[in-house]
């Protein structure tokens, strides 16, 4: 029978260096335990010495306080000074940021909305439902205003409260429509006759026209309202209505009749109470009004004005200055925006290859981000126009992959950063001059602005800066292919100045064609309607901005809700004093 082996490792052979490793092991294993004993000694000391330190303190505060029971006393165990770690999972970590991201990014939209906010509602009172004082005296001012002479003024206030004091035969609203005042109809026989029915005596209504119309020829172009009645060869009463006949053809001329007849009658709400070269006070006529006494002062010195204002001296003001708002300081009040007529325009040479293409003409609007161009020019005072009607509700839209993506789509190729086409057999890169006048200083910031963001999508723009002098030469001879240009707008849809510049091809024509042959009034309106769709359809110019004033008024005050060119008080009945509470 043999042996049976328990453990055969116990009988294996080894060698001399697997004796020496297992030594080696058990001499580090001693040495391990060795140190263990003595940490575990030390911190045995440590603590002793913690709790003896302790317990001094102890008894010192207990004798520094001499019987007080409610002070804190010190544990009699203190922690350990290395506190234990807590865990917090990984996906609480993730979701924590994950907050805090959308945090920021509402916060951070908030703020742009902010900033991109309407320029025509800056900022305003909640004023619906609100009462208002009776007979109260309303005073407003404005600074360096040109003449309080009402047949002189070209201020756009001083012209507007003329109105409310002077009758008129009828007034433009904001999407042009005609609205008719003393004149009950107005028909067109031709560009050059025009047939006006008076609503009352039509003899009595030709002579408030006629004296009106020589008032305005008196001053000529010192009267803001020349350019209205310029025209006019002839005005003779014929039966039932007044007969006006044109020198040249005018299709516009019906909007043109919106011009202050100078007498004050049943039908004016104010009349002229009183003026100086300072000062023209309103005094109204119906007695339902709230107010009862409108001031416009004119203020030589804007700091003057100010401080009239923060002294609760003044309830309103205009002004289109920066430090004019500034100097307001730490004062309760509101600010609303009207515009002013001012605008500046990216036109073009519709003679020219290039800005002949109408997918050029797109792509280089869609590339222009122009709300950070107005920031450049004066975000404070400038708002986004897009085309040469005030009242136009179009906009354009900035659009970078649209820019390219209509290039790609019309055969364009993109060659080292710029795009090219064959044109007429010829290969042509996408390149536009743009024409400047080196002394215009604005002008030229937009002009990089525009350079920069087109050469984003493709478009090489080439800035053409001159004097004064081959500015002009260039600009007869149409040696560019893009020029920035002021172009002043009114409440009035006639944009025949600009004709050569919009006509950029055979649908824009016949949309001004149109316009010529509009019979009645609903016509008109309707075809200058088509002519806003067409011209934005077809890109036919860049609006970039319209020049903005500032209407400033005490935190009593309520109205001004509806503003725009020509109608700060278009709802004048809704401004006044808000009457304070008896509560």
């Amino acid at each position: 029978m043999s042996a049976k082996i328990i453990d055969e490792s116990r009988y294996k052979k080894t060698t001399r260096r697997e004796v020496e490793k297992k030594k080696k092991k058990i001499n580090k294993k001693k040495y391990s335990t060795t140190k263990k004993k003595e940490n575990d000694l030390k911190y045995k000391k440590e603590k002793l010495n913690r709790i003896k330190e302790d317990k001094k303190i102890r008894e010192q505060l207990k004798k520094k306080n001499d019987g007080i029971s409610n002070i804190k006393q010190i544990p009699k165990k203190k922690f350990k000074e290395e506190k234990k770690k807590i865990y917090i999972p990984k996906t609480f970590k993730i979701a924590i940021i994950v907050i805090v991201i959308i945090g920021i990014g509402f916060l951070s939209r908030k703020i742009v909305n902010f900033e991109n906010m309407p320029i025509l509602n800056v900022f305003s009172n909640n004023d619906k439902g609100v009462k208002l004082e009776k007979d109260y005296d309303l005073k407003m001012a404005i600074s360096k205003l040109d003449t309080t002479d009402t047949l002189k003024t070209k201020n756009v206030i001083l012209n507007e409260l003329n109105l409310l004091a002077d009758s008129r035969l009828l007034k433009i609203t904001e999407d042009y429509k005609v609205e008719y005042v003393l004149a009950s109809k107005v028909e067109k026989v031709s560009n050059k006759d025009y047939l006006l029915y008076y609503d009352g005596n039509v003899k009595k209504g030709y002579e408030y026209i006629k004296s009106a119309i020589d008032k305005i020829n008196e001053n000529k172009e010192t009267n803001p309202y020349y350019n209205n009645i310029k025209n006019i060869k002839e005005i003779n009463v014929e039966n039932d209505y007044i007969k006006i006949s044109l020198n040249d053809d005018d299709p516009y001329f019906i909007y043109r009749l919106d011009f202050p007849l100078y007498w004050e009658d049943k039908d004016s709400l104010y009349i002229v109470n009183s003026s100086d070269d300072s000062k023209i006070n309103y005094l109204r006529q119906k007695s339902d009004l709230t107010l009862k006494n409108i001031s416009l002062t004119n203020y030589s010195d804007t700091d003057d004005m100010v401080a009239d204002f923060r002294n609760d001296k003044l309830d309103v003001f205009f002004t289109s200055s920066e430090n004019v708002m500034q100097m307001i300081g730490r004062h309760d009040y509101n600010v609303k925006k009207y515009r002013d007529g001012e605008n500046i325009f990216l036109l073009g040479n519709k003679e020219s290859e290039i800005f002949k293409q109408k997918e050029v003409r797109k792509a280089l609007v869609y590339s222009l981000n122009r709300e950070d161009i107005i920031k450049e020019v004066n975000n404070k005072f400038y708002e986004l126009i897009d085309l040469p009607f005030i009242y136009s509700n179009i906009k354009y839209k900035y659009d970078v992959y649209g820019a390219e993506n209509e290039l790609l789509s019309n055969s364009w190729k993109k060659v080292d950063g710029i795009y090219a086409k064959e044109l007429d057999g010829v290969n042509r890169n996408l390149e536009l001059n743009l024409l400047l006048n080196e002394e215009d200083e604005i002008k030229k910031s937009i002009a990089q602005k525009i350079k920069s963001m087109a050469k984003n999508v493709g478009i090489k723009i080439h800035l053409d800066i001159v004097n004064n002098e081959d500015f002009e030469i260039k600009l007869q001879n149409k040696e560019y292919d893009i020029i920035l240009a002021d172009v002043y707008v009114n409440q009035y849809p006639d944009i025949e100045f600009l004709k050569d510049y919009v006509n950029v091809d055979d649908k824009v024509k016949a949309s001004f064609e149109k316009i010529y042959s509009s019979s009645t009034k609903e016509e008109l309106e309707e075809n200058i309607s088509s002519l806003q769709d067409v011209m934005s359809e077809e890109i036919a110019c860049i609006g970039i901005c319209a020049r903005n004033s500032n209407v400033v008024y005490q935190k009593y005050i309520s109205g001004f809700k509806k503003l725009g060119y020509m109608n700060v008080f278009d709802e004048f009945t809704d401004i006044g004093r808000i009457e304070e509470s008896k509560n």
